[in-house]
């Protein structure tokens, strides 16, 4: 889980012990805005070839299971409970796989390059009745990409029998209010700042999140194909 996301979850959690907060970890939302299958149809109806990581793995799930997971964490959770399905390592996809697999569902066969370079060349030749597809793999070199996803992490209370196919995390960190109101004061008054810099932003959600870990690799995934 993504260090933004985690501290949405750790504020919002901060109101658990006045109302009924229940709330739910899941995977990537296939064809989803922004998601890795929604830019592969964008690149492919403009022509341009399929990229991604080689060593990044990722859950998927349905948009219906999406809504799902989220109805059901609303209505059998208990307050300071969040749910996760229950997926195995193996049901993880790296990118170039979900590409690959893309490409063969719609009857295509893709067409491995070596370079970016080449990938664009294949990509403006493609002929329109074409059943070959450029794609570009590469080892992820962007700057805080996780290689692989995980639903909870060491120390959280995990519940594995309530449910068949849910798990539920009963200890999730949270704020306490005056934790919370503290926090978001520190977010503004850093956010706000008119010449504000990546390495505040860094420096800040390692205060506010213990297990922060970032890697700096100079590259940001707006710098790739």
């Amino acid at each position: 889980m993504g260090a933004s996301k985690q501290l949405m979850e750790n504020l919002i959690m901060a109101y658990s012990g006045g109302i009924k907060i229940s709330t739910a970890r899941f995977a990537n939302v296939a064809f989803s805005n922004g998601s890795l299958l929604f830019g592969f149809v964008e690149r492919m109806m403009k022509r341009q070839p399929l990229s991604s990581p080689s060593d990044i793995k990722r859950y998927f799930i349905s948009p219906e299971e999406s809504g799902q997971l989220c109805m059901l964490a609303c209505m059998l959770g208990k307050s300071g409970d969040v749910f996760f399905p229950k997926l195995v390592e193996k049901e993880m996809k790296s990118f170039s796989e979900i590409a690959v697999a893309f490409l063969k569902e719609r009857g295509l066969e893709p067409v491995f390059c070596k370079s970016e370079d080449e990938a664009k060349r294949a990509a403006s030749n493609i002929a329109v009745d074409s059943l070959e597809y450029p794609v570009y793999f590469f080892e992820s070199d962007t700057s805080g990409e996780k290689a692989f996803e995980e639903f909870y992490t060491e120390g959280e209370q995990l519940d594995w029998n309530s449910f068949e196919a849910l798990g539920v995390i009963k200890n999730a960190n949270a704020f306490s209010l005056s934790g919370m109101n503290k926090a978001m004061n520190k977010l503004s008054a850093v956010l706000n700042k008119p010449n504000l810099g990546k390495n505040e932003v860094l420096k800040l959600m390692g205060e506010l999140i213990p297990n922060f870990n970032y890697i700096e690799k100079g590259k940001n995934l707006d710098q790739k194909m």
